[in-house]
């Protein structure tokens, strides 16, 4: 700081965006309700919006999560294949695994992005109410899901329900 400006950690920097930001919570109720294929690409234009001092750990947060489901999804299926799973009902506890981690993923993302948006909204921020995109977004996951018969694809794409 040798201009002697004082900086605050959190603080985001103005975007041209701004007027689409949302509050974190609702792309991690777009994770429950409507799936990855909408939260993940959802926190990452929250956080280019908002212009977080974060967003590149918030990406990164997401790209873990999409990769990481991917593998954990390759892994599950594998085994069923190989039936080293042997009972559907282990299979179901694996998927719901895969299910839990997502949506831990996207609390997690969603606490980073809320200490930014936090002093956003502080500072007189605008908000946009996400209703509209969580309903198009639940009731766009069916076709979402349908749109591949690949289990992997709806192990990836799918919700927390």
């Amino acid at each position: 700081m040798a201009d002697g400006t004082y900086v605050i950690a959190d603080e985001p920097v103005e975007t041209d965006l701004r007027h689409y930001i949302v509050d974190p919570n609702a792309p991690l109720l777009a994770a429950m309700l409507c799936g990855a294929w909408l939260a993940l690409p959802w926190f990452v234009w929250n956080a280019v919006a908002m212009g977080s001092p974060t967003r590149r750990k918030e990406l990164a947060l997401c790209v873990a999560t999409l990769a990481g489901t991917a593998l954990a999804g390759f892994v599950v299926l594998e085994l069923w294949d190989r039936e080293v799973i042997a009972s559907r009902t282990t299979l179901q506890l694996a998927l719901l695994g895969i299910v839990a981690g997502k949506l831990a993923m996207a609390y997690a993302i969603s606490i980073v992005q809320a200490r930014t948006f936090e002093v956003y909204e502080a500072h007189g921020g605008a908000v946009r109410p996400a209703t509209y995109v969580l309903g198009a977004g639940y009731w766009l996951s069916g076709i979402v899901v349908g749109l591949s018969d690949s289990p992997l694809w709806k192990i990836i794409v799918s919700g927390g329900l």
